[in-house]
């Protein structure tokens, strides 16, 4: 691309209008909260004004609501961080000082002393609201979702508005840091949630049980009757078969069954009735059943049967991606759920109960399907370094102060050329070649065949992703009720799916430990740093393979050998599981009554505590700028 085709590819930029999100609402907060366009504005204004604005007015508010008077479902802590700053305008390193910690770090080279600075996360304590003495920290990952800051792998300030605006001597308030952490792209994220409305399954059960029993005292009067008998065996059949979400050809069977035996002229017309208007009833349940139904929920290798209530929410990014392969990415599940929109991560889980009766959520599966082979072959470094992973969004505010500056370095080339000043003419061409290098990554689309970028995604670290599901679960735990989240352990559901080192390591077991029982497993430690965080507890805690109320079980087991080459090779796992559950005995059931130590298993969990109905912190509180920098993240 020629150096006119990269300018006028930088003014296109600059011109377009990026999609608006569609905000999600629920109980008086915001999913979706702050949209792309406004950073065009304030990006002129940066090169028109020079930076030299009138007194700001900060948008300080209630702790990481981000400048809004209605509490989002998530926020940012680095803004409230920020806002701390006041009104005055900074330097790019005054900021940098302000937004992570600095020490230094000596060594040798070749046997001689040497020293770096080191930039680490800056961590502070809120002193007022509802998180007053509690520690947070600025993520390195945070800086590069945003735009703000980027880090080579030597920790060098390579990119960013923070760079744009070292390199040009422009100083910065507290509003304009703040709008960029704002236009993060994580904040526009859309849940969209699969799975039975409220109330739903309830009224279901009860048309379904209203049923059973209509059949059943028909089935007691025609005993003696083959013909009828074996219309209302049928008949029964098909209504166990509907518990839970029916589907469409269980429904068709169900309604044949009926045509066949009140056509048949064998029973009365009051029972003909009876049976209309019982199984009519589960007719008009059905609807909101269906209306938002779920996809994986029979999907054994992934989903732990005997839960109620089973959900999905997937996590999406409804607009462009300028600079990815494909500008819309559906990943690999969902596809047909999610619309024309970005899969961003997963979650599957379902409700059960404790031995004292208490509500759990726990989760199945969390996943990023777009994310997980982009970790997997990049360091930590590597993925916020900005070079193989280039983040697009709030670059328009680095263009727009490249491409001015490279109008003005040009006039000084000319000058320097007239003068014969050949150190300046060379100075300048190096600067010049670094702008052009930094327009052409900006406005350039990658190419799946012709290089080895990767595309971007917000939330690359199965760790971040991860911690972010666990706050929406504890969020909308304490809204509903639910009075702990849990995670099903690897060796109960993920070994299903043959042995993956890195379902071990993301999941664990209930009692917190990653590969081979050893060492940290990453939500039970997800989970542990939010416990701290809110004041509460995380730790093994028994939860139901099934319903507690119905106490006949169909009762199964699974079994797994560990490989070769892991620390518990030829250990074997056994993992009992409910296949079904009923009011009735049935053939080869066991009772299994509410309170038995045989209806629980071990999962670790977090107690849901009421501050969680708050809005939740963006990004984890650890890692980042130093931690575990050059460490390869493995999967599977």
């Amino acid at each position: 691309m020629s150096l006119k085709a990269i300018l006028r590819a930088g003014k296109e930029l600059l011109k377009a209008k990026k999609p608006s999100a569609t905000p999600a609402t629920g109980q008086q907060q915001r999913q979706i909260t702050y949209e792309p366009k406004p950073s065009q504005s304030q990006a002129k204004e940066l090169v028109t004004q020079e930076l030299k604005n009138p007194p700001v007015v900060l948008k300080k508010t209630k702790p990481l609501q981000m400048g809004d008077d209605m509490a989002p479902a998530f926020g940012s802590s680095t803004y409230d961080w920020a806002m701390r700053m006041g009104r005055s305008k900074y330097t790019a390193d005054e900021w940098l000082d302000h937004l992570t910690s600095t020490r230094k770090v000596n060594f040798k080279i070749f046997g001689k002393p040497a020293q770096k600075t080191v930039r680490e996360q800056k961590r502070f304590k809120y002193d007022s609201g509802p998180f007053a003495g509690k520690e947070v920290s600025v993520s390195k990952e945070e800086l590069f979702d945003s735009n703000l800051a980027v880090f080579n792998e030597a920790g060098d300030l390579t990119g960013g508005l923070l760079y744009a605006a070292k390199k040009f001597g422009l100083k910065l308030d507290a509003n304009e840091i703040g709008a960029m952490l704002k236009l993060n792209p994580i904040n526009r994220l859309k849940p969209i949630e699969l799975g039975v409305n409220k109330g739903a399954q309830e009224a279901f059960d009860v048309a379904a049980k209203n049923a059973r029993n209509t059949v059943r005292d028909l089935q007691v009067k025609y005993k003696d009757n083959d013909t009828i008998k074996y219309e209302l065996d049928n008949l029964q059949y098909y209504l166990k078969a509907d518990e839970g979400v029916p589907s469409r050809s269980a429904l068709r069977d169900l309604n044949d069954t009926l045509k066949n035996l009140t056509n048949s002229g064998l029973v009365s017309v009051d029972e003909k009735k009876a049976l209309n208007k019982v199984i009519g009833e589960i007719n008009n349940k059905v609807g909101p059943m269906q209306a938002t139904k779920t996809r994986y929920g029979n999907e054994t290798n992934y989903t732990l049967q005997g839960g109620k209530d089973y959900r999905e929410t997937i996590f999406t990014l409804p607009e462009d991606i300028p600079t990815n392969a494909s500008l819309r990415n559906k990943g690999g599940h969902f596809g047909d759920e999610i619309g024309d929109t970005n899969n961003i991560y997963h979650i599957r889980y379902d409700t059960r109960f404790t031995p004292d009766g208490k509500k759990v959520f726990m989760i199945n599966e969390i996943q990023s399907d777009v994310n997980q082979s982009i970790a997997k072959s990049m360091t930590k470094a590597q993925q916020l370094a900005g070079e193989k992973r280039l983040n697009p969004f709030n670059a328009d505010l680095e263009l727009n102060l490249l491409v001015s500056q490279r109008g003005k370095m040009l006039k000084d080339m000319d000058d320097a050329l007239v003068n014969n000043e050949f150190g300046r003419v060379n100075a300048i061409g190096a600067s010049m070649k670094d702008i052009n290098t930094k327009l052409r990554r900006l406005t350039t689309r990658r190419n799946t065949y012709s290089d080895d970028k990767k595309d971007y995604f917000p939330m690359v670290e199965s760790d971040s992703y991860g911690d972010h599901a666990i706050k929406y679960l504890m969020q909308k735990a304490a809204r509903e009720n639910v009075d702990y989240v849990a995670v099903a352990p690897f060796d109960k559901v993920s070994f299903r799916q043959g042995y993956k080192a890195g379902n071990e390591r993301f999941y664990g077991y209930a009692n917190g430990k990653g590969i081979g029982k050893k060492g940290k497993a990453v939500i039970p430690d997800v989970m542990s740093k939010n416990a701290r965080f809110y004041g509460s507890k995380a730790g093994p805690t028994k939860i139901s393979l099934s319903d507690p109320t119905k106490p006949y079980k169909s009762v199964s087991s699974d079994t797994f050998k560990y490989p070769k080459d892991h620390p518990l090779k030829g250990k074997e796992i056994k993992s009992t599981y409910h296949s079904s559950s009923g009011m009735n005995p049935e053939k080869g059931t066991k009772n299994i009554p509410e309170g038995d130590p045989r209806l629980y298993f071990d999962a670790y969990a977090i107690k849901v505590v009421p501050l969680m109905r708050n809005t939740q912190k963006t990004y984890k509180s650890k890692g980042g700028l130093v931690v575990d920098m050059f460490k390869p993240i493995r999967y599977n």
